[in-house]
């Protein structure tokens, strides 16, 4: 009975500090369009009700596992998601590209594409 009580006053005392965490997620899937020009699109779905709360707040971009771009970001540009463009330059065929999505609260999502 003790530690039933112990469970419950942890649960309690988490969600009275912590309650964004109970609704927090990292970003659902990131999604990358290699344009002509050297232009990566990075779409990062993730679906929040308050864009200015719960958002992503970093872009990393990897080619073949090297850091090439990384953007900060003070809110998502809205409530289904961050869209944003990164120029990579003429990569040469087979490099591979890799975006990775952080969440301000939780996690993270990566997306990847081959330069064709």
């Amino acid at each position: 009975m003790k530690s039933l009580k112990a469970l419950f006053w942890m649960m309690f005392v988490f969600a009275i500090f912590f309650p964004g965490m109970a609704f927090a997620h990292p970003p659902r899937e990131v999604r990358l369009d290699l344009r002509p020009g050297g232009e990566l699109v990075v779409y990062a779905a993730h679906t929040v009700d308050d864009p200015q709360k719960h958002y992503i707040y970093r872009i990393t971009v990897y080619a073949n596992n090297n850091i090439v771009a990384t953007r900060d970001y003070k809110s998502q540009n809205g409530m289904d998601g961050l869209t944003d463009a990164f120029a990579v330059g003429d990569l040469p065929s087979g490099t591979n590209l890799k975006a990775e999505a952080f969440c301000v609260i939780m996690g993270s999502a990566t997306g990847t594409v081959v330069v064709p």
